[in-house]
């Protein structure tokens, strides 16, 4: 009797762990650099946990990459036959869509629970033209920011707060300049980007919203060689000449653009919402005991902020395997992780490592700064821990920089370029780069631009323009 009820207790026990093996089905994921990072085990053991928790138990198999471009290295893997389940791609996943090997994700967010509600405009957008990617983060657009203290001294800021128009930018650059003892008003990175950082608070103002924008003809043209960009380089060129702009613009990379403003030497920087607008606002402290004020953009034709945001696809984001056993498992884990157990998780790391749960807060260590809140997205929608936090995980400034990059950001309309009008399109770009630089810094005159623009038709711009007008609708 005895040894029927071992072999009845033993057969229960490898049917339990089998039906537990069953109940739990494997997702494999391939997330960049997860699998190098230290903290890994333990940051799947707490999704694993929590998504039982919540009723949807997974088991999560990482997926190493070999070292090497990440892009190239998930493209190999897949066109090899080993495919993910769930897959993290940066590039290259437009290649894998075209053979049908990527789900279309359409279903799938619009029954989830919790990601559908925290998307902003601009990835449902990108999600509705390219639905193989989702991908969760703010438009990556740049915030103009000056000190919170000159903010504060300066009627000329509020004027700029109150009613942003060229005329009361101009007006403040030259009090930062006056009142407050800066070199110059405003500093960018010339280096690398040209005047786009200027772009980011005047495109729109004098009516550039878009790459290619559509005439009152009903014709496409690109706004580059427009007399929208005419008149605002113009306005830069004063901006340049007054030295209201960084006279050293064309040498400043982002680091010592960054240094002028710490220094006090420039009045204001445009910096990418809100992450580095974070960074600029826990620099200034240090520098300058100052915390630091987002500034809208300027309006006039139009009001809006810039870059131009491409809504035609994702850049990078999760994709499910067209192939996949488990592909309302693998979705699970994406809805799960912005859940509020899920973001707790994701933006706050490992209790014990990250942050210390004290009974009535979380406290965040030392180490905090070395945990990567954006593996699963760089959003904070939808983040409201249950207990306070020792410190917010980003400045206000940050914060109020974000809303107002979603607020202003202006959709793109554009186009890849043909490969066999590619050469001509770089040569074109360098040639706008060149009269932009030279009619800024007043080697050429305002005049030039019409040769410019001359130059660009001649390049290839006839042959582009027309193609424009068979893409755009």
């Amino acid at each position: 009797m005895r040894r029927i009820l071992i072999v009845v207790l033993m057969a229960l026990l490898v049917y339990g762990a089998a039906f537990s093996a069953a109940a739990q089905p494997k997702v494999r994921f391939v997330l960049k650099d997860l699998d190098a990072d230290p903290n890994a085990e333990a940051f799947i053991a707490l999704i694993e946990k929590g998504m039982a928790a919540a009723g949807t138990p997974v088991d999560l198999e990482i997926i190493k990459v070999p070292a090497g471009n990440y892009a190239e290295k998930v493209g190999l893997m897949i066109m090899s036959g080993d495919i993910p389940d769930l897959i993290y791609f940066q590039g290259g996943d437009d290649k894998i869509a075209a053979q049908g090997a990527l789900e279309n994700l359409t279903p799938y967010v619009n029954n989830s629970k919790y990601l559908k509600t925290l998307m902003d405009e601009h990835s449902k957008q990108r999600l509705a033209s390219y639905p193989y990617l989702v991908w969760l983060a703010p438009p990556r657009v740049r915030v103009p920011v000056m000190r919170k203290d000159w903010f504060e001294s300066l009627s000329s800021a509020k004027a700029v707060q109150a009613n942003p128009t060229v005329d009361t930018y101009y007006a403040l650059f030259k009090d930062l300049v006056a009142k407050k003892g800066a070199k110059f008003g405003i500093s960018i990175t010339g280096k690398t980007n040209g005047v786009e950082e200027l772009d980011a608070i005047f495109d729109a103002a004098f009516g550039n919203t878009s790459t290619w924008m559509k005439g009152p003809d009903g014709k496409w043209f690109y706004s580059r060689v427009s007399a929208n960009e005419k008149a605002k380089l113009e306005f830069y060129a004063k901006l340049y000449k007054e030295g209201l702009l960084d006279p050293e613009y064309l040498t400043k990379a982002w680091d010592t653009k960054e240094q002028v403003f710490y220094e006090g030497k420039a009045g204001m920087i445009p910096g990418v919402a809100p992450g580095s607008i974070d960074v600029y606002a826990n620099k200034m402290q240090k520098a300058q005991g100052s915390d630091i004020i987002a500034l809208p953009p300027a309006k006039g034709k139009a009001q809006g902020l810039t870059p131009f945001v491409d809504v035609t696809k994702e850049t990078r984001g999760f994709a499910i395997s067209s192939t996949s056993k488990v592909k309302k498992e693998a979705f699970a884990v994406l809805d799960f992780m912005w859940s509020p157990a899920g973001l707790k998780i994701a933006k706050l790391g490992i209790p014990g490592i990250h942050y210390i749960d004290d009974s009535k807060r979380y406290v965040l260590t030392d180490k905090y700064t070395e945990w990567p809140i954006g593996w699963f997205g760089d959003s904070l929608n939808g983040f409201n821990p249950d207990k306070p936090l020792s410190r917010p995980i980003m400045n206000q400034s940050a914060l109020d920089a974000g809303a107002l990059a979603k607020r202003y950001m202006l959709p793109d309309r554009n186009f890849l370029i043909p490969e066999q009008y590619v050469t001509n399109w770089d040569q074109m770009v360098n040639l706008y780069k060149e009269y932009c630089a030279d009619i800024v810094t007043g080697k050429k005159p305002i005049s030039a631009f019409d040769e410019f623009v001359e130059k660009w038709n001649k390049a290839g711009g006839v042959e582009i323009t027309k193609y424009a007008q068979t893409v755009l609708k």
